[in-house]
């Protein structure tokens, strides 16, 4: 099979050829494996991206007042959405990974803040009795970060303080965000926010993180997965072992003379079709594909590198797709009532492709509730 073989197939899986209905998204949001959301309005556009006839204030009615969706750190130890009853197994498998790294309890290091200000290492004492703090500190509530530094502060002494309040990335991992206080970020304890939590086996919840890797972005190898999922506690032999152990259910394919893996009796290929789409940045499209030689031409390398691509690539642009290929990028801006989005592609695009543009245009505008105003370059 064909690199475009295997962008037809990713963009399907994806639900960027045929989008789902409104009453599907947390079922999107499960084929995805997540939604990066480390910028909150990125996350959102992603799903309208995706998922025909809903709004901006239906993801958040999904995150804040259903919480039929969750948002915490589990990919890259970064921010994501996921379907609620999902988070229990990534926690497990986070937590099943970090044993697996360091048996033994580890310090957490110095650690330089955004002001500059130098904190002290923390003993894995200290880190016990925080954690344990933050959880009876949440116990049944909802707090900023500010709220919860002063508690724990109260209950385990004020040497941790000033680390505390200027971040405590160190066991985020266990809370999720709750609902947000203007521009503050809230936390909780999600065995408390999830009906019906639970954390099932570790190992488990590391194969069913491959297998859903391996639907919606094989063909692909123990490296990208890797790379996907936690590459600060998976190793490349580990992530090579956890491919063994599902032996039985992978099936070896060709890619242009490359050795790759999809799911056993899961190598159908759509037939690649014309294909206009604005994404936005962190897209899960661009994040699951890890062979970026066969997404990103050269000519858009030197584009990204012009703007916020010069510092995260091609993952932290708004990418213009065409056929599954980064072909630009694109820019949003509200102003009043209108949305101005502004194209820069590569190549001129054709009659066709600024019809699909102007399409993507008016679906964004709709999702945001404001006035599309379209420029291509």
């Amino acid at each position: 099979m064909t690199w475009a073989d295997v962008r037809a197939r990713r963009l399907e899986r994806s639900y960027l050829t045929v989008r789902a209905p409104a009453e599907s998204m947390v079922d999107v949001v499960h084929g995805l494996g997540g939604v990066q959301a480390q910028v909150q309005a990125s996350a959102e556009l992603q799903l309208a991206a995706r998922v025909d006839a809903i709004t901006a204030a239906d993801v958040r009615e999904a995150l804040w007042e259903r919480r039929a969706l969750v948002k915490a750190w589990t990919l890259r130890s970064t921010l994501h959405l996921h379907p609620a009853g999902e988070l229990g197994a990534l926690h497990a498998a986070r937590r099943q990974l970090a044993v697996d790294a360091a048996p033994e309890p580890s310090v957490v290091g110095e650690w330089r803040d955004p002001q500059g200000t130098v904190h002290p290492p923390l003993r894995p004492a200290q880190i016990g009795q925080i954690e344990a703090a933050v959880g009876e500190v949440l116990d049944g509530r909802c707090l900023t970060r500010e709220e919860i530094a002063g508690e724990v502060v109260r209950r385990v002494g004020p040497e941790p303080g000033a680390r505390l309040r200027s971040g405590f990335g160190f066991f985020l991992g266990d809370l999720c965000q709750g609902p947000p206080r203007g521009s503050k970020v809230t936390f909780v304890r999600p065995d408390q926010w999830v009906e019906g939590w639970g954390e099932p086996d570790g190992p488990a919840g590391i194969r069913d993180a491959c297998r859903r890797f391996l639907h919606t972005c094989g063909p692909s190898r123990p490296s990208e997965f890797r790379e996907w999922f936690m590459p600060r506690l998976l190793s490349v032999g580990a992530a090579r072992a956890i491919f063994d152990s599902l032996e039985d259910e992978l099936e070896e394919v060709d890619v242009e003379g490359r050795r790759a893996w999809v799911l056993r009796g899961d190598s159908a290929f759509p037939e690649p079709a014309p294909l206009v789409r604005l994404v936005p940045e962190y897209d899960a499209y661009v994040l699951g594909f890890r062979e970026r030689e066969h997404l990103v031409p050269e000519a858009v390398k030197e584009l990204i590198a012009q703007g916020r691509g010069r510092y995260e690539g091609v993952t932290g642009s708004q990418a213009l797709l065409v056929d599954g290929v980064v072909a630009g990028t694109w820019s949003r801006r509200k102003r009043g009532r209108t949305i101005e989005l502004e194209v820069t592609p590569v190549r001129r695009p054709t009659r066709a492709q600024r019809a699909e543009l102007a399409g993507e245009a008016e679906r964004i505008g709709a999702f945001l509730g404001l006035e599309p105003v379209l420029r291509v370059n």
